[in-house]
């Protein structure tokens, strides 16, 4: 397997004991290949729905592991531009893009607390905020 960034490099296989998987990575640029599914196993806080949105940009360089075309999009709920594999279900991460999605995805909010993009607003919200106040006095 060839880098798809420097196209003539050979991947290199490395083991990660902390995610027990092997990766393959470019000793020339450092960027790391995923196989489908590795991501999620190394980093627990990834987005397993991930897939490639449909404004992806196709890309001239070719996957890795199959020769297929990459797409470069935003990888979920960060500002990370990574490159996809539409056929295989890699990923290509360039050097540092893992430690930038790993600490924009631990500033999500968790599940139980609400975003103000969840926060119900308007006439709405305040009934529904009314409801609960009042389910809320009938019990205590």
């Amino acid at each position: 397997m060839n880098c798809p960034k420097c196209r003539q490099q050979s991947l290199k296989e490395k083991y990660v004991s902390g995610a027990n998987l092997n990766v393959d990575y470019c000793p020339k640029c450092k960027g790391v290949w995923f196989d489908r599914g590795e991501l999620e196993q190394a980093m627990t806080i990834a987005d397993p729905q991930s897939q490639i949105p449909s404004g992806a940009v196709r890309l001239q360089a070719p996957c890795p592991r199959c020769d297929k075309p990459l797409y470069a999009f935003a990888y979920p709920q960060t500002r990370v531009v990574i490159e996809r594999c539409k056929a295989c279900g890699g990923l290509w991460l360039d050097p540092g893009e893992f430690k930038q999605i790993r600490e924009a995805r631990e500033q999500l909010p968790t599940p139980e607390e609400p975003s103000e993009e969840t926060a119900v607003s308007g006439v709405k919200g305040a009934l529904i905020r009314f409801i609960d106040s009042a389910i809320e006095h009938l019990l205590y």
